[in-house]
């Protein structure tokens, strides 16, 4: 995984990686180079608000469309390994509070 993809796929909010990008419905995947398509706006809401905000992008543009739809898909790797790790530390948050409520009622009771 090159280190210039972990950078960007960080200025994507977690909650959008969750909710927005890696979901069933697999926008990234699913996105047609049409300026109609739900998925490719999706897309393009997400780069220009959290990736490059100050780029000035055209979905009437068939070279941006097509640069958008590469930029995601070399970066759904990248993304979902993201996601792993947030899923993996929010497990392992989860377990750790929990011990230590149970060590702190122990303590009490004790």
């Amino acid at each position: 995984m090159k280190h210039g993809y972990i950078t960007i796929a960080r200025r994507i909010p977690q909650s959008v990686r969750t909710n927005k990008l890696l979901t069933t419905v697999d926008p990234i995947r699913n996105a047609q180079p049409s300026a109609g398509d739900k998925h490719l706006r999706l897309l393009f809401i997400i780069w220009s608000e959290f990736v490059e905000p100050m780029r000035e992008e055209d979905l009437g543009c068939p070279k941006c469309v097509h640069r958008l739809l590469s930029n995601f898909r070399e970066l759904k790797p990248t993304l979902v390994k993201l996601e792993g790790e947030y899923q993996l530390m929010k497990a392992l948050r989860t377990k750790y509070n929990e011990r230590t409520k149970q060590r702190s009622t122990a303590t009490t009771k004790g």
